[in-house]
């Protein structure tokens, strides 16, 4: 929250004005600085000449039967993004939120791809996500996951500075047991993100072959599956937490039975836990869902195995809010 002592100190304002204007952003998410009545008259004067208190704005709103909500948002420097609201589930109720307007990682089954990268989000419109988010939830938000639309890692200040207020007890208060940065798995970077966040870690593995990965997610050329295994080895030695892989099974791509029993020896002997996607489809995809029964298959396999093996539940697929599904038409490229 480097801002706000900033902030406060260009105003003339004293020290403790940057808690209470944390408190009243981000804890009471207020929607004036008129409200901040523990402020001056002149001091609220002053910041709503200067500073605007939300950087993004609701353009659509999009709810699935089953409670899951989207929002399309607008972020004030240009660009428009997602986020969705899951619902109570087994006491949960979880915020995705994005990091960029589209993605640079060009990874064939994500919707977010056909954007290519526009730009980064600011720490105002990451954390303004959130604000919007618990304004449409009927329940407090409990957990929070990175896993919209961008590489996390790719504006890695900006979500190092959002967690710390994602964290703050005075602003939002999450637990970093409740917080989860997805990624492609972009070795250094990673690397240097667990040595700096003490937050949830999931990798986007999708392959048990660099052949197979090269093709449907770039990023592999640079960090191949055997970096991304060298990290999750020595980051479970080090950590208390296990590295989630994230598997999007590809029907007739990477959901074989030989797939199953290659990703069950690469993970043998690393403290992880696998995360089951079936492929959400939507227009344009070459992909195509796996088979019920071959994704009840992989998970029994992987659970006989010795791995914890759970099948993630479609949610929010009928708004194209489910994983892998988000984009903006408004600004796609051609």
């Amino acid at each position: 929250m480097r801002e706000l002592p900033e902030m406060a100190g260009a105003l003339g304002l004293k020290p403790y004005a940057a808690r209470q204007l944390a408190g009243w952003l981000y804890g009471k998410m207020g929607r004036s600085f008129e409200e901040m009545t523990d402020l001056s008259k002149e001091a609220r004067r002053l910041l709503a000449q200067r500073y605007s208190v939300s950087a993004v704005r609701t353009a659509d709103r999009l709810a699935a039967p089953d409670g899951t909500t989207k929002l399309l948002l607008e972020g004030a420097a240009g660009g428009r993004f997602e986020c969705v609201l899951i619902p109570a589930e087994e006491g949960r109720t979880t915020a995705c939120i994005s990091t960029q307007v589209g993605c640079a990682m060009g990874c064939s089954f994500c919707r977010t791809a056909d954007m290519g990268l526009v730009r980064d989000l600011t720490l105002g419109e990451i954390t303004g996500q959130l604000i919007e988010l618990s304004r449409e939830s009927p329940a407090p938000i409990t957990n929070l996951v990175f896993m919209g639309m961008g590489e996390p890692l790719n504006n890695m200040e900006a979500v190092l500075d959002a967690i710390e207020i994602f964290l703050d007890g005075g602003c939002f208060g999450l637990s970093k047991r409740r917080i989860t940065l997805s990624t492609s798995g972009l070795i250094p970077k990673l690397e240097e993100f667990a040595r700096r966040a003490d937050v949830k870690i999931a990798i986007s593995l999708n392959a048990t072959t660099d052949e197979v990965r090269d093709r449907i997610m770039p990023v592999n050329r640079q960090s191949p599956i055997a970096e991304i295994m060298r990290f999750a080895r020595e980051y479970g030695a080090s950590h208390r937490n296990r590295v989630t892989f994230e598997y999007v099974m590809l029907r007739g791509v990477n959901d074989a039975r030989e797939d199953a029993a290659r990703l069950a020896k690469l993970l043998g002997g690393i403290r992880a836990k696998v995360n089951l996607i079936p492929f959400n489809p939507y227009e344009g995809s070459p992909y195509d869902a796996p088979l019920a029964e071959t994704v009840e298959w992989w998970s029994d396999f992987l659970r006989r195995a010795g791995l914890q093996a759970n099948v993630r539940a479609s949610r929010g697929g009928e708004i194209l809010a489910a994983c892998g599904q988000l984009a903006s038409k408004a600004e796609a490229r051609s």
